[in-house]
Formats: C-alpha cells, sequence, structure tokens
C-alpha cells in the first residue's frame, strides 16, 4: 500500500512538473536570442538541468552567441526545448522579448 502511494505521488510530481508550450502560434514577437552551453567541471558532467535555466544566476554558463530572431511563443518554446535535447542538455537558448510584430 505504501508504495503503490509512493508511486502515485513520484507519477503527480513527474507530470504535474513538465513545462507546457504557449498555445499562441499567430502572434510575431522580434526576440533576443542568446545562446549558452554548460562549462565542462572536474567532478561532474557538462549539463544545464533546465531547458530554461536563470543564466544570469549560474557561474556555469558560457555565453556563445546572440541574434535577433522573429518568432511565435509556440515556435520559440520548441527551439528552445529543441536545442536543449539536441545538445545532450549541454546548450541552451535564453530568449528576451524585445517587440511585437
Amino acid at each position: 500500500m505504501a508504495r503503490n502511494l509512493l508511486i502515485a505521488l513520484l507519477l503527480l510530481v513527474a507530470f504535474g512538473c513538465k513545462k507546457k508550450f504557449s498555445d499562441d502560434d499567430t502572434t510575431l514577437y522580434k526576440w533576443k536570442r542568446d545562446l549558452y552551453r554548460a562549462r565542462v567541471k572536474d567532478d561532474g558532467p557538462a549539463i544545464f538541468y533546465s531547458r530554461d535555466p536563470k543564466v544570469s544566476r549560474n557561474p556555469d554558463a558560457v555565453f556563445l552567441s546572440s541574434e535577433e530572431v522573429v518568432l511565435t511563443e509556440y515556435r520559440k518554446d520548441k527551439q528552445q526545448d529543441s536545442i536543449y535535447k539536441a545538445s545532450g542538455k549541454t546548450q541552451v537558448y535564453k530568449y528576451e522579448k524585445i517587440a511585437q510584430q
């Protein structure tokens, strides 16, 4: 009984914490997009623990590049997730909204 309760609690936490993508795939925004990579550590792997980390407070983030792009909220979320997964959790995009198009 206790084991089933623990499994149910873990499933609830796992699915409750999953970030959902925005539903807005029509309104275009201009974004400043910065690419960061995780710093290599002596005692562990070079990974980010989230696809949307607080890079400004993360001393292990190394700035790579910056550019301005025009995307919807939905496409921004998809790209942010895509680079995070494709790089093996070693690279992330940080987006800052500049203006609505």
